[in-house]
């Protein structure tokens, strides 16, 4: 059976959603329904065996160049270990694309993203000083180092959010040439942005629990997730006034330099390995 060739390996909360609709938009692209499938994970679906894994491309057509997948927590060392050996052991040939942000605007929409969904209740000087997960997620060098340990550099596209944002023509040109498929195409879905968290609405800590839970035990079943949106639905929270969250879960100034401090060493040496793609990023 077929197996990927191509993996988006992250960052949260940098554009992959809208990524992953613009590459299962091209004809010889194929990607699963579900997007985060967390294969390589210990602690997700790496006990339930390759099969598993191989059936999720089941239904890989013949014209398809490009068959990968996408998994934010691929690149959330050191709360996840292992998974670019995992990775190199299954798929050794693959092509990785690894999607960057201004780190310290990632950690602020991590943040926001985690309290809408119920996650995180803390404010966010508390949160942020006090779960390392927020502030290694955008440790982008250090991320991209372990999976150039088993994958040779021109086998790792790193791409920023903003320009996929910004420049979204010229970008999706490059992913569609780095994974070998017709770079011309355009479709009507390459105007859309996908998942933002400033258009979420706030969910209680059950509503998460309940989701979470579920999307566990059912990873790749439809009725999972037709379950979990009625229960989020019939308990969530109302939702916040946008104007009202962002006030809430505004970074204070205080905290950005000391998070800018914290970043820049690894911030350099992203620039050494990527290039310009980081020069629109000011932390200095």
């Amino acid at each position: 059976m077929t197996l990927p060739n191509f993996v988006v390996v992250g960052a949260m909360k940098t554009g992959t959603t809208s990524l992953y609709h613009y590459l299962r938009a091209h004809p010889e692209v194929f990607m699963p329904r579900v997007k985060e499938l967390d294969f390589f994970l210990a602690e997700a679906n790496w006990e339930r065996g390759l099969r598993w894994y191989e059936r999720r491309f089941a239904a890989v057509p013949p014209r398809a160049k490009a068959v990968g997948e996408a998994s934010t927590n691929y690149s959330k060392f050191p709360q996840f270990t292992g998974v670019p050996e995992r990775m190199a052991a299954v798929i050794p040939h693959a092509r990785i694309v690894y999607v960057v942000r201004d780190p310290v605007d990632r950690i602020l929409s991590h943040y926001r993203h985690r309290v809408a969904v119920g996650s995180e209740r803390r404010p966010i000087n508390v949160a942020i000083r006090s779960d390392p997960t927020y502030i290694n997620a955008s440790r982008y060098a250090m991320q991209a180092h372990r999976f150039l340990r088993h994958y040779p550099r021109e086998r790792m596209l790193i791409m920023a959010s903003e320009a996929l944002k910004n420049d979204r023509s010229t970008v999706i040109e490059a992913v569609y040439r780095f994974l070998g498929v017709d770079p011309s195409y355009r479709a009507p879905v390459h105007t859309q942005e996908f998942y933002r968290t400033d258009a979420r609405t706030i969910h209680s800590p059950i509503a998460w629990h309940l989701r979470t839970t579920i999307k566990r035990r059912f990873p790749a079943a439809k009725e999972a997730k037709e379950l979990v949106d009625a229960m989020r639905g019939a308990i969530r929270h109302n939702a916040h006034r946008p104007a009202a969250r962002d006030r809430e879960t505004a970074m204070p100034d205080a905290l950005r330099r000391e998070l800018t401090g914290r970043l820049i060493e690894d911030t350099e040496c992203l620039r050494a390995l990527a290039g310009d793609i980081v020069g629109s990023w000011d932390l200095t």
